[in-house]
C-alpha cells in the first residue's frame, strides 16, 4: 500500500522525539512489509491541513497518524466512510483508540506492529453528523477538560498532573443539569452530573476504552446528581474503566441516542476536546464505517 505518515512535531511524544530518526525507522519498517511510506512531520498548526490534503490525495491508500486520541479523532473523521485505511501510532497521553485496536503503547513496538499489520473495519459513531472515535461527554468529564484547557503543561506527565488538578476543581464545583434521553433501548429524564456516550461499551480495563470496536452499539452512561463524595467515587469508576462494577451508574447500550439538555447547558467535550454547547444532540453508531490497521493475528481483521 501507499501510505503517508503525518506526525505532529509540537505535541505528545513527538515533541521530545528525534523525528528525523523516527521517520527513517518508520520508512524502513513499512518498506520491509512491502509498503511505500512517505513521512510528513508537521507543526501543530498545520496538522488539520495536512490531514485534509492526504485524505483527498488519490496517490495514497492510507494515512498513518501519530498522536493522542484528539489527533487520531481528526484523522478518523476525514477517512470515515472512505476506502482509505487509518494507521494509529500511540503518541498521546492515554492512547485509548490504539489500545482498543490492540496495539502496544510503546511507540517503537507499536510501529513494528503497525507496519506488519492487516486491515480491519471498526465502528465510528456520529454526533450530529460529526464522527468520533471514543466519547461524547457532558458534565463532570467535560468540565474537567474545559478546566484543564486553562492550565499550562509541557509533557505527558504534565498533562496528567493538570488533569488531576482539574478533576479536583470540578469536584469542588459539582455540575448539575436536567437531561432527557431517548434511545432504542430505554428512555428517561432526571438531574445528572455526568453523561457519556461512548463508541461501544466500556469494558473492564484499567482505562475507559472498549475491547469491542466492532460491537455495533453505543454505551450510554449517566451519573445522577448526588452528594459530591458519591459522585466523585462514581466518576472515578467511570474514568478507570470500572463502569460494570457500579450499580449506581445508569447504563444502556443502544444503537442511537438523543440527548435533550433542558436546563443551563453543561460543559461538553468530544474525544477529549472541548465541544460547543448543544441543547439537543443525536448520536448514532456507524458499524464498521472506518478502515484501520490492526496487529497481525487480531480477531478484528477482515476475513
Amino acid at each position: 500500500m501507499r501510505l503517508i505518515g503525518i506526525f505532529n512535531r509540537d505535541g505528545g511524544t513527538f515533541k521530545t522525539t528525534n523525528l528525523k530518526a523516527f521517520c527513517d525507522k518508520a520508512q524502513a519498517a513499512f518498506a520491509a512489509a512491502g509498503h511505500e511510506f512517505t513521512c510528513d512531520p508537521v507543526s501543530g498548526c498545520d496538522v488539520i491541513h495536512a490531514m485534509d490534503d492526504a485524505a483527498k490525495n488519490a496517490e495514497f491508500d492510507g494515512l498513518v497518524v501519530g498522536g493522542g486520541d484528539g489527533t487520531i479523532s481528526l484523522a478518523a473523521a476525514r477517512l470515515s466512510g472512505t476506502q482509505k485505511v487509518l494507521g494509529v501510532l500511540p503518541a498521546g497521553t492515554m492512547n485509548l483508540f490504539a489500545r482498543a485496536l490492540g496495539f502496544a503503547t510503546d511507540l517503537d513496538t507499536a510501529l513494528g506492529e503497525l507496519a506488519d499489520g492487516v486491515a480491519a473495519s471498526v465502528d465510528i459513531p456520529l454526533a450530529d453528523g460529526r464522527p468520533f472515535i471514543h466519547q461524547f461527554s457532558a458534565g463532570l468529564h467535560a468540565q474537567m477538560i474545559h478546566s484543564r484547557e486553562t492550565m499550562d503543561y509541557q509533557s505527558r506527565l504534565g498533562k496528567l498532573s493538570v488533569s488531576l488538578r482539574a478533576w479536583l476543581d470540578v469536584l469542588g464545583d459539582m455540575p448539575q443539569f436536567r437531561l432527557r434521553y431517548e434511545t432504542d433501548s430505554g428512555s428517561g429524564e432526571g438531574l445528572f452530573s455526568h453523561v457519556g456516550v461512548t463508541n461501544n461499551r466500556i469494558d473492564r480495563n484499567t482505562l475507559p476504552y472498549t475491547d469491542q470496536p466492532q460491537g455495533g452499539q453505543l454505551g450510554l452512561y449517566l451519573i445522577k446528581a448526588l452528594e459530591a463524595d458519591i459522585v466523585g467515587r462514581l466518576a472515578f469508576d467511570f474514568v478507570s474503566g470500572r463502569v460494570d462494577e457500579s450499580d449506581a451508574i445508569i447504563k444502556l447500550y443502544p444503537k442511537e441516542v438523543t440527548l435533550h439538555f433542558e436546563s443551563d447547558l453543561p460543559d461538553q467535550a468530544l474525544d477529549g476536546d472541548p465541544f460547543g454547547g448543544i441543547a439537543n444532540v443525536t448520536i448514532r453508531q456507524q458499524p464498521r464505517a472506518l478502515n484501520v490497521f490492526v496487529p497481525r493475528g487480531s480477531p478484528l481483521a477482515n476475513g
